[in-house]
């Protein structure tokens, strides 16, 4: 009876091993994320340079303008509205997070950086100055708030 009752501890564990589904590397820290998606921007820039695509009047398409979007959650929002060329990559991960970023005036060139990782989280950015040019934010909390004004 004690070999059958080994038996069958043996068996639920090799079962619990074998249906365990292991992640790896996701040990990444944020600042590991952020350097990697500059690198990810970076290396699509230069292809598109490569390539050398032909540039147009409308700017929602121009290859001067890039905007990577990743919305991981429920009821996520990102509103941006700008004017320029501008490369943004936003990632949203977590239920109800609000990015808005607001430029008409400043045509000069910019790259964002966001991370919004928890709940209710909102971020809001009106207009453009040298400060925020190359800025990465990183917003790791649930239910916050941050307006950042540019005169």
């Amino acid at each position: 009876m004690k070999k059958c009752n080994y038996i069958i501890i043996i068996a639920l564990v090799l079962v619990s091993l074998i249906s365990y589904k292991g992640v790896a590397q996701q040990n990444e820290d944020d600042t590991t994320y952020i350097i990697n998606q500059y690198f990810q921007l970076n290396k699509e820039a230069s292809l598109k340079l490569e390539n050398k695509l032909p540039t147009t009047t409308n700017r929602a398409i121009s290859p001067n303008n890039f905007v990577n979007l990743q919305q991981v959650g429920n009821s996520n929002v990102i509103d941006i509205k700008q004017n320029g060329n501008n490369t943004e990559v936003v990632n949203q991960l977590g239920n109800k997070n609000y990015y808005s970023f607001i430029n008409y005036y400043n045509n000069s060139p910019l790259n964002l950086n966001i991370l919004q990782k928890g709940n209710s989280n909102n971020l809001q950015i009106y207009g453009q100055n040298s400060l925020i040019e190359n800025m990465s934010i990183v917003q790791k909390s649930n239910s916050k708030t941050i307006i950042i004004k540019n005169y």
